[in-house]
């Protein structure tokens, strides 16, 4: 497997000069930023410029052949726009979207801001920020229904399909045949339901915190699609930081009840059955969890095939 040769400072900087994203001469200070797998991400800093710029790769940096059309950086820049109409200030500016080269500029956060991820896994788990996603994904799913129009341009599903189905649902039907039958029926569920705009990967690590704001970044995954989904994907996120730091497992469960909570009704709907796919695909899928050790991955996967049986299993972690 051949990974592609990186975004050389270069041809990054010819291309922000050519866009009109830099002054011709402008100093410019270019930093590799660590942590996806999807492409290249850099941190551009000149003279009142800061900004993040996103270029996509076909084969993603993990272990096994994961492939994904380029495509999905100019949905990700279409994402942004239309959620910061929606709800400005929840996430960055899109100061650039080039589609023929697939690369996206961005808004840089606050030098502060924190990645939730690494908050979680560092035992710094505040409930509150919970309770604002659910807020900003409920006013999200609403207000993007309402709006079929503007949807037409994220009706295509071969994202998903790339980077959620094949490589979590499909690749765990195949580890796990006796669940075959009904990991495929959620699947296909999830690729029937059209009610709105989905963000694709709701997680954690896609969250940026600092004082009293909060973005949502890295809207490759967004289509039209079922809601639940994106409840699911970040109840199974702290799902897996619960079993990975047992101690702050109870701040967690709280973080996820008023996640829910605050993303209000039909919250809870199916929810079980999505949650289990996800844990399964944590540890079995394309994807796995890196950070949970081989007695925690035994420990998920018991969970997530109890939970696809048994949905009531989902409720010790969301019910109080």
């Amino acid at each position: 497997m051949t990974e592609p040769e990186p975004l050389s400072a270069e041809e990054l900087t010819r291309h922000l000069h050519a866009r009109g994203v830099l002054d011709a001469g402008a100093t410019v200070t270019i930093e590799p930023l660590a942590g996806g797998v999807s492409g290249d991400v850099c941190a551009v800093a000149a003279p009142g410029v800061e900004a993040v710029v996103k270029r996509a790769h076909r084969q993603l940096r993990v272990a096994r052949e994961w492939l994904a059309d380029e495509d999905r950086l100019v949905t990700e820049g279409w994402a942004l726009r239309l959620a910061g109409d929606l709800i400005p200030g929840a996430v960055p500016r899109v100061l650039d979207l080039d589609p023929c080269t697939r690369t996206l500029v961005m808004e840089r956060a606050p030098r502060d801001w924190r990645d939730w991820r690494a908050e979680l896994l560092a035992g710094r788990v505040d409930p509150a920020v919970g309770e604002r996603l659910g807020r900003l994904l409920r006013r999200w799913h609403d207000a993007s229904a309402e709006q079929p129009r503007l949807l037409a341009a994220f009706a295509d599903q071969t994202a998903f399909v790339q980077l959620r189905i094949d490589p979590f649902h499909r690749a765990v039907a195949a580890r796990h045949p006796d669940l075959g039958g009904a990991i495929e029926a959620v699947a296909q569920r999830l690729l029937s339901e059209r009610r709105c705009l989905v963000h694709g990967d709701f997680s954690p690590k896609n969250v940026l915190v600092g004082g009293d704001g909060a973005w949502v970044v890295d809207w490759e995954v967004a289509h039209v699609g079922a809601p639940v989904f994106d409840l699911a994907f970040l109840v199974c996120h702290l799902v897996l930081k619960s079993v990975h730091r047992p101690e702050q497992a109870a701040a967690c469960r709280e973080t996820a009840r008023r996640f829910l909570g605050g993303y209000g009704a039909d919250a809870e709907r199916d929810l079980a059955e999505h949650v289990a796919c996800l844990l399964l695909a944590r540890v079995d899928g394309t994807s796995p969890a890196a950070y949970l050790t081989a007695a925690q991955q035994v420990r998920v996967r018991a969970l997530g095939r109890r939970m696809l049986g048994s949905p009531a299993e989902l409720n010790p972690f969301i019910h109080a």
